[in-house]
């Protein structure tokens, strides 16, 4: 007779987190903004070096034994954020180029690196000898047998989320040499739309496949929100920043919107400064959400412009010591937030502790909770 495992869904504690989502995506208020400490099983397992980075990526048993490491190491932890249990298959930001035959290469030190297929001095025309991927190429392949070992292995216990969901505009200046790309839109731009149309029909089909593999399925990758199947899609979008809002309204938003309709909503994760995209995104079907670094793109000019609409989810961004917009640490950047914005429908906040947190002096990552649990308390 097989074990009865019940799904870490179904436990109390976080089938009414999960509930407090489900309002969250729907713009209804809950009394505060959901928040989290993104604890995301695999990432903070490389963050960590728990495992050779190598291996820890190209390996399942490894992977999966690194990350319950996590999520153990999670449940000793009396956070009270709004974290869900899960696991992510995870090959790093280049799975999908992975699969139009793009060498990947592995490090001891950072994520994996794609090489591009279609290199700087190639002709543009060479996007027509490249193959039409499945699903099942590359590293796509191995992120569904990562899927089924997950599931097999925990009986299903924890929900699988998407794998990192490079969206089409990333994933092609991954296939195509980022500079030699960009100039195409100009110079090229039906074999541009030629490799947009790959993209975003093999991203389809393997959301679909991995889906398929997962009793419950996560569409969501990075930061690891809760986002209920059938609610939308995330996808990363990093180039919204670096290219123009006329440039992305002819090659991007229509593929983003193909998305958008095909899984019931998208919302974007991006880094950098997108203000120029505001109206192009205004223009996305059933935008479900922004996720964004505060350090970047100024956080009222978001909530000024889409709260009520959207979800809108700020972090702390990469460019915090150097770029415009800068916190002296975690407290003075939710400060910032939490008084701008001005109701919580739809506003959920990622908090990383930083070196000037100083957790030893706080009582460690359980002190930094506590902080900021009376934090959003306070401006609730």
């Amino acid at each position: 007779m097989s074990e009865t495992v019940t799904s870490v869904t179904q436990e109390p504690k976080y089938a009414s987190i999960i509930e407090n989502w489900k309002a969250f995506w729907a713009l209804q208020d809950i009394g505060r903004p959901l928040w989290l400490i993104p604890s995301e099983p695999i990432l903070t397992a490389a963050t960590l070096r728990m495992e050779p980075l190598p291996r820890l990526f190209q390996e399942k048993e490894v992977q999966l034994q690194a990350s319950l490491n996590v999520l153990k190491w999670r449940e000793t932890v009396n956070a009270g954020d709004d974290f869900v249990p899960h696991l992510e298959p995870y090959g790093g930001v280049t799975v999908f180029a992975s699969a139009f035959g793009c060498e990947i290469q592995f490090f001891e030190h950072t994520l994996p690196w794609a090489h591009p297929v279609i290199k700087a001095n190639d002709p543009p025309e060479k996007v027509y000898d490249l193959p039409t991927p499945r699903p099942t190429d590359a590293q796509l392949g191995q992120m569904l047998e990562f899927t089924e070992y997950f599931v097999q292995q925990t009986k299903g216990r924890y929900p699988i989320a998407m794998t990192d969901l490079q969206g089409p505009l990333d994933t092609a200046y991954l296939v195509w040499d980022p500079s030699a790309f960009m100039l195409a839109m100009y110079t090229n731009p039906k074999e541009v739309h030629h490799l947009m149309r790959l993209v975003t029909d093999l991203i389809v089909k393997y959301v679909r496949e991995q889906r398929a593999r997962s009793p419950e399925f996560i569409p969501c990758h990075y930061p690891p929100l809760y986002l209920p199947d059938g609610r939308g899609l995330q996808i990363s979008d990093d180039g919204l920043a670096v290219i123009s809002a006329k440039l992305y309204e002819k090659f991007c938003l229509p593929h983003v919107n193909e998305l958008s309709e095909e899984f019931g909503g998208i919302s974007i994760h991006s880094c950098g400064n997108f203000v120029h995209q505001f109206d192009n995104l205004a223009k996305v079907h059933n935008l479900r959400g922004l996720n964004f670094g505060a350090t970047e793109t100024p956080f009222e000019a978001v909530w000024e412009r889409f709260n009520g609409q959207t979800a809108i989810i700020p972090h702390m961004g990469l460019n915090n010591s150097s770029g415009e917009i800068h916190f002296a640490n975690t407290q003075e950047y939710m400060e910032h937030v939490l008084r701008t914005k001005t109701h919580n429908r739809g506003f959920g906040i990622i908090v990383l502790p930083l070196p000037e947190d100083h957790l030893d002096e706080i009582g460690g990552i359980e002190g930094f909770a506590a902080r900021c649990r009376e934090t959003i308390a306070l401006y609730s």
